[in-house]
């Protein structure tokens, strides 16, 4: 259970367990967390009534967002840049492991 100022209650839903939550529900609705902190997630959504809330608002969110800007391409200039120092930072990170 939780109560209405939004501080968990109950065994599975601790106030640190709400910010770790939080700090990575970007990753969760991005599929971009592996399988045990998604599993992790979800457990503390279905015990934290305040979680689940703002990881709803946040869903909404993204999903508006894609809604409305969805379709932007980036300009191929842009796009040759960004990738080209991408590249000169992953050979520059290989150098630094070697």
């Amino acid at each position: 259970m939780s109560r209405r100022d939004g501080v968990p209650q109950g065994p599975k839903a601790r106030p640190e367990d709400c910010e770790h939550m939080l700090d990575r529900v970007y990753q969760f609705l991005d599929h971009e967390l592996d399988t045990a902190s998604s599993d992790e997630i979800r457990e503390h959504l279905a015990a934290c009534e305040p979680c689940l809330d703002r990881y709803d608002v946040e869903q909404a969110v993204k999903s508006l967002v894609n809604r409305c800007c969805g379709g932007d391409v980036a300009p191929t200039t842009l796009r040759s840049k960004v990738l080209g120092q991408l590249a000169a930072a992953k050979q520059a990170a290989h150098h630094l492991e070697a």
